[in-house]
């Protein structure tokens, strides 16, 4: 196996020297179906005017091969766009759809789903193409590709409206220049609609929230071809923040409400090299105690990298307040780096890789305290240092994702869980993956025998069991009925779409 030096590790992660060893915070973070297409955000109004739902005999005259294509084109496999659109972040990943409708407007998107409904053909979505198991494609389907669709405007009481095809640093650059943000990852090639519908976390959402929580509006198109304003469908708003991924239909657009931007943005970045058992126990009981001491504006992330531990801890607030809280971590690190920037360029060094690249990522758990996985972290420990390529990170939540009225609002299930991790794995040769896949199962395998089940939407993986529960805890049920209603002939579909309750 090609093992990489960390300065080559880190020339490929795309990150600054500050950052050698943090490999992956936020590397396909949380979107699951979103674009690798590049563009540039305006402050243009968005595509064209929201579409006025359109009768069932409109529906059916909706005949794509007879649409403008300012609307949409539907490429097939012989087409010369087609092999560039149908490329994915995952290069694992390998998948043949019959059409890819290059959508771009909400009419577009209509006339692609008459056509689907035409054709019997299931749907997957696709704005930014991340998703780490490849739900944004499909075999033999259709493809419904938003990656045109990146337009940003600007409303009343500093709200931004966002098309689709955004991808986060497109979306950072528009509202950074407005002195704004929204709470959202920190990868810059995620798109923000699949990070949106999975629920979103980031540097930002322990003071405000998820990015899904700060939404005031989707546009929506559904199933059945009809058009929706989710602010005025309880039932379709709640289902679109934390299980809205490609489930029930297409969203065309997303409008927030936005945050003072801060002016400086500071980073705490602690190494611990060739650690053993006993000094990983230690560090990483420490990082559960110290993180328990974090401001609603700071964040720490726990990222485990062979024999090598690095720990990021971030705030946009009170960095004496943070210094202090992480003191106990630095008297036990081998080394500690600081920094102070701006906050766009200090975003700019999480932006990471451009893809394909060869990978498996999953969630490896929402935990309540280090309590859920004590047992088991030595082994954990080991089985990642005897995997090259294999990390094993720890992510903070907590603070504002647990509002009660977040709660009542989304679908989200896991707000009271302020820990999230996730397994990484990467390769460089296809004959590595094997032995890589192995241990990841045998990790999850060890998590899962601790009792800890719940697991982060964005971050799926095929092989989660009772998946429905783990990603959507006690709302599974609901979010059928709005399936249900919304796309009863189960047109988007992918391995782990919700079923329609008469399903």
């Amino acid at each position: 196996m090609k093992t990489y030096s960390k300065r080559e590790f880190l020339k490929i992660m795309g990150l600054g020297l500050a950052f050698l060893p943090f490999i992956s915070l936020y590397t396909a973070c949380s979107g699951s179906n979103q674009s690798e297409q590049k563009g540039e955000a305006s402050d243009k109004e968005p595509g064209t005017a929201p579409q006025a739902a359109k009768s069932s005999q409109e529906e059916k005259d909706l005949d794509i091969t007879k649409a403008s294509p300012d609307d949409v084109i539907l490429l097939k496999r012989t087409d010369e766009q087609f092999t560039g659109l149908n490329k994915g972040f995952n290069g694992r990943i390998k998948k043949l759809p019959l059409y890819i409708a290059l959508c771009k407007t909400t009419l577009g998107v209509q006339y692609a789903v008459a056509h689907a409904q035409k054709e019997k053909l299931p749907v997957a979505v696709k704005s930014g193409g991340h998703s780490f198991e490849g739900f944004s494609s499909n075999d033999g389907g259709l493809v419904i590709n938003l990656s045109q669709m990146k337009g940003v405007s600007w409303g009343d009481q500093l709200q931004v409206s966002l098309q689709p095809g955004c991808l986060l640093q497109e979306v950072q650059a528009a509202l950074f220049s407005k002195q704004r943000l929204i709470p959202t990852g920190s990868c810059g090639t995620v798109g923000i609609a699949g990070l949106t519908l999975g629920g979103g976390y980031g540097f930002f959402s322990r003071k405000y929230g998820l990015t899904c929580d700060n939404l005031v509006d989707v546009e929506f198109v559904d199933g059945k071809g009809q058009v929706h304003s989710a602010a005025d469908n309880k039932d379709l708003f709640w289902a679109l923040r934390g299980g809205g991924n490609g489930n029930f239909g297409v969203a065309t657009k997303f409008v927030f409400k936005t945050e003072d931007m801060p002016a400086t943005f500071h980073a705490q970045v602690l190494k611990f090299r060739k650690l053993d058992a006993t000094r990983f126990t230690e560090a990483i009981q420490t990082w559960f105690s110290v993180s328990q001491t974090l401001n609603p504006e700071d964040f720490c992330a726990f990222v485990l990298n062979g024999s090598t531990l690095t720990i990021l801890a971030t705030t946009f607030g009170n960095k004496s307040k943070l210094e202090q809280n992480v003191a106990p971590l630095v008297s036990i690190a081998d080394s500690a780096t600081n920094s102070s920037t701006d906050l766009p360029q200090a975003m700019k060094r999480y932006y990471g890789r451009k893809g394909p690249i060869l990978f498996k990522n999953a969630s490896a758990g929402l935990y309540k305290s280090y309590e859920d996985i004590a047992a088991i972290a030595p082994q954990i420990f080991e089985k990642v240092v005897a995997a090259k390529g294999m990390i094993y990170q720890i992510n903070t939540l907590g603070g504002a994702i647990n509002d009660k009225a977040f709660e009542s609002a989304s679908c989200y299930p896991h707000r009271a869980l302020p820990y999230l991790s996730e397994l990484q794995a990467y390769w460089d040769n296809p004959a590595q993956e094997a032995g890589l896949l192995k241990a990841f199962e045998d990790i999850q395998g060890l998590i899962r025998k601790q009792g800890v089940t719940a697991q982060y939407r964005n971050y799926p993986d095929i092989n989660f069991p009772d998946w429905q529960q783990a990603y959507y805890g006690n709302n599974y049920e609901k979010l059928q009925k709005v399936k249900q209603a919304l796309d009863p002939d189960n047109l988007f579909q992918y391995p782990q779409s919700i079923a329609a309750k008469n399903a």
